[in-house]
C-alpha cells in the first residue's frame, strides 16, 4: 500500500537533502507551507503520516490540526520544534504522536526517524474510506435557543445512551444530519468502534449488498473475502445517508438484521453476529416511499420509532444571531483575524434571509465574509450581494430595511462621531441634542469612551 506523508513547513529547503532522498521513494509527498495546510483541502485528505515543523512557539493549535485528530484512522506526526508542544496538542495527538524532535536532530535524522514511523504504520494500520470528517460545534449538541433545538439536543442525549437502537434523523441539505449522527455516536459512555458514513444514492442493489454486508469466496470480485461495513462498524456506527433509495432486496436484508443483529454476508452459509447502530438519514417524508411501494413498511416502522426531524433554519430564525456569532469567532480564529461582531444591518439581512441552503450555507457565506473583511466588524458590503435587494450597495451606505429606530440611532451616531473626527460638542449640534445626552447614548451603544 502505497503511503501517502504530508510534510508541513515554512523552511522547507532546509530539509532539502530529506526531500532530495525521499523523491525516488514508494510514497506520496505532499508538501505545504503553514498557511496552506490551514485551507480546507488538507482536512479532507486522509494521511498516513504528518511531518510538522514548527518555527516559532505554538500557543493555540492549529484547526487543520485539530480536525485531522478527529480522524478515525490511524497515522504517525513528526514534530518538528525548538519550543516543545502545548500540553493540550499532546493529549490531542495521543498514540499518533510518534516523536518530536528539535531542528538540528530533524536535518541529520530525519531519514531515520521518518522510517521509524513507517513501520508503525505498516503494522497498525487502519483506515476507511467511509470515514465522516466533522466538525464539532459543541460538545453537548447542536447550537440554538429554538424549542425544537432544545428537543433534538434531548433526542441526542436520549438515544444515545441506547447504544446499538437505530434511528432516523430528517431533514433538508444543511440542517445538520452529519453532526447529529455523530454527537449520538460520540455522546456514549464508551464509544470504541468506528464512525462510517455511507451514501445509499447512485449504488446498484448488487453493490449495496456488498458494501454493506460484506462478500466471500467466489462471490467476490476479486475472488477474496470482504468485510462489509456494518461488519467493519462492529461496536460503533454505521450512517445510511439518503435511506429513501435503498433498493428493495437490500432494505429486507437490513430489516433482518435490525430485528436480530445477525446477516449473511453475500455468498455465506453461516451468519454473523454483530452490533452496530444503524442511523438512517433521508430529506424526505420516508412515509410518502411506503405509500407508493418503494420503501419497506416495516423497516419504516422500525426506523420511525426513534425519528428527529431537524428543522430548516428559516423555520428558526431566532437562532440565526447565535449562529452567526459562532461562526464568526471560529472563523476568526481560523483566519487568525479580529473580527468581534456584525453591523445590526447586515445581521437583519441574514435574519430576513430564506436560507435554502440551512445551516451550512450560512456557515460557508460568514467563512466567505471573514476572510474578505478588512474590518473588525462584518457589514454589509461583506455579505454576497444577492442577500440584498439591490445588487450595488455604496461602501458607504448601509441598508435599513426592517431595522429598529435604536438601531438605525446607533448607526446615525455613530457616522456623525466619525464624520466629526470624535468630537462631541460638534456631533451634539448636528444631533441637535445635549452634549451629556451623547455621552450616555454613547455609553449605552458601546461605541466609545
Amino acid at each position: 500500500m502505497q503511503h501517502k506523508i504530508a510534510f508541513i513547513s515554512d523552511r522547507l529547503v532546509e530539509f532539502h537533502s530529506f526531500l532530495k532522498a525521499a523523491h525516488n521513494g514508494e510514497y506520496r509527498l505532499d508538501l505545504y507551507e503553514h498557511m496552506e495546510a490551514i485551507r480546507k483541502s488538507i482536512q479532507m485528505i486522509y494521511y498516513d503520516m504528518f511531518i510538522i515543523d514548527i518555527n516559532e512557539e505554538w500557543l493555540a493549535i492549529p484547526f487543520w490540526l485539530l480536525e485531522q485528530a478527529n480522524h478515525q484512522y490511524f497515522y504517525q506526526v513528526i514534530i518538528i520544534s525548538d519550543h516543545g508542544l502545548p500540553e493540550s496538542l499532546r493529549r490531542i495527538l495521543g498514540k499518533r504522536l510518534f516523536r518530536v524532535i528539535d531542528q538540528n536532530v530533524a536535518k541529520e535524522n530525519l531519514s531515520e526517524i521518518f522510517q521509524q514511523a513507517r513501520k508503525v504504520i505498516d503494522e497498525h494500520h487502519y483506515k476507511s474510506p467511509h470515514t465522516y470528517t466533522y466538525e464539532r460545534w459543541n460538545q453537548d449538541g447542536l447550537i440554538g435557543k429554538d424549542e425544537a433545538i432544545k428537543r433534538v439536543n434531548e433526542f441526542i442525549q436520549i438515544i444515545s445512551k441506547a447504544h446499538y437502537t437505530p434511528c432516523l434523523i430528517r431533514g433538508e441539505t444543511g440542517t445538520g444530519k452529519n453532526l447529529v449522527s455523530y454527537l449520538i455516536h460520540s455522546s456514549r459512555e464508551r464509544t470504541e468502534g468506528p464512525f462510517i458514513v455511507k451514501n445509499c444514492e447512485y449504488a446498484t442493489t448488487n453493490e449495496l449488498l456488498a458494501d454493506l454486508f460484506g462478500v466471500i469466496g467466489e462471490s467476490s470480485v476479486h475472488g477474496a473475502p470482504r468485510k462489509g461495513l456494518i461488519e467493519q462498524a462492529a461496536g460503533g456506527t454505521l450512517v445510511l445517508k439518503n435511506i429513501e433509495r435503498l433498493p428493495t432486496e437490500v432494505q429486507h436484508k437490513l430489516l433482518i438484521y435490525l430485528d436480530s443483529h445477525v446477516f449473511k454476508p453475500v455468498g455465506a452459509e453461516k451468519p454473523i453476529r454483530v452490533d452496530t447502530r444503524i442511523i438512517a438519514q433521508t430529506r424526505f417524508e420516508l412515509e410518502k416511499f411506503v405509500r407508493n411501494g418503494s420503501f419497506n413498511p416495516e423497516l419504516y416502522f422500525h426506523l420511525k420509532s426513534f425519528e428527529k426531524y431537524l428543522p430548516p433554519l428559516r423555520e428558526r430564525r431566532r437562532d440565526i444571531g447565535i449562529l452567526t456569532k459562532y461562526f464568526i469567532q471560529y472563523f476568526s480564529f481560523q483566519y487568525a483575524k479580529k473580527i468581534d461582531k456584525i453591523s445590526p444591518m447586515a445581521l437583519n439581512i441574514l435574519k430576513d434571509y430564506y436560507w435554502p441552503g440551512n445551516v451550512k450555507e450560512l456557515r460557508e457565506l460568514l467563512e466567505r465574509s471573514v476572510l474578505i473583511s478588512e474590518n473588525k466588524e462584518i457589514t454589509i458590503k461583506d455579505l454576497p450581494a444577492h442577500l440584498s435587494s439591490s445588487d450595488n450597495i455604496p461602501e458607504d451606505v448601509e441598508l435599513l430595511g426592517n431595522c429598529s429606530l435604536k438601531e438605525i440611532e446607533r448607526v446615525h451616531i455613530e457616522r456623525v462621531l466619525a464624520r466629526t473626527k470624535g468630537n462631541k460638542s460638534k456631533a451634539a449640534e448636528i444631533l441637535q441634542i445635549s452634549r451629556t445626552t451623547l455621552r450616555e447614548k454613547i455609553r449605552n451603544y458601546g461605541l466609545g469612551n
